[in-house]
């Protein structure tokens, strides 16, 4: 049986060098086939080692992502948490404005003629912080271009124009001649503090 198996072997092994004499290649020698056996054999070890690492590997590496992703989240709320915490206390504390809108606007514009800049800042809302940033630089350039003695004659001017249905909001502004109005200031005031802050500034 076993010689069988061997003639047939060479049966075949003798057609394909005759395929590759006709075809212009070499013929393959037993030596050189069983080389082309191992490196068959070995790559398919190494596909089904990847396939197994896959397997194995793909859900840990997905529960790992997971983990991470749970934990920034965790992360993110918690220093979510301590900002609101933190920015509540500093609305509770809050000394620096007036009981009323109209009282923040008569300390602000104090502040503006005593020249203080600085004084004037803190009636302003502190976050965003941007928006604070952007109404400091307004004063500043007003300063710097020599507009402020305008810019408080023009506080001193303004009127009431409404108000939200909270009582939280007041918006003060001024017409000029036609009417249309040229300058206006917004007055806000939070629930967890006891003092109007000035929220924005409109020229």
């Amino acid at each position: 049986m076993e010689e069988q198996n061997e003639q047939i072997i060479a049966q075949y092994s003798k057609k394909d060098a005759e395929i590759l004499k006709e075809n212009g290649l070499p013929a393959v020698g037993a030596g050189q086939m069983g080389s082309i056996k191992s490196h068959y054999w070995k790559f398919i070890g190494g596909f089904f080692a990847l396939m197994l690492v896959g397997i194995i590997g793909l859900p840990m590496v997905a529960q790992y992502m997971e983990k991470q992703e749970d934990e920034a989240r965790a992360e993110n709320t918690a220093n979510y948490m301590k900002f609101m915490t933190d920015l509540q206390e500093r609305l509770e504390n809050d000394k620096d404005g007036g009981a009323t809108p109209e009282e923040t606007l008569e300390l602000f514009t104090a502040a503006l003629k005593a020249g203080d800049i600085e004084q004037a800042s803190k009636y302003f809302v502190f976050e965003p912080e941007e928006g604070k940033e952007r109404l400091v630089s307004l004063l500043e350039n007003l300063e710097e271009i020599g507009e402020m003695k305008l810019f408080v004659e023009y506080l001193g001017k303004v009127r009431k124009e409404s108000s939200d249905p909270r009582d939280s909001f007041v918006w003060f502004s001024h017409k000029n001649s036609q009417g249309m109005v040229d300058f206006s200031v917004e007055i806000t005031k939070s629930k967890y503090s006891t003092v109007w802050k000035i929220e924005n500034i409109a020229l």
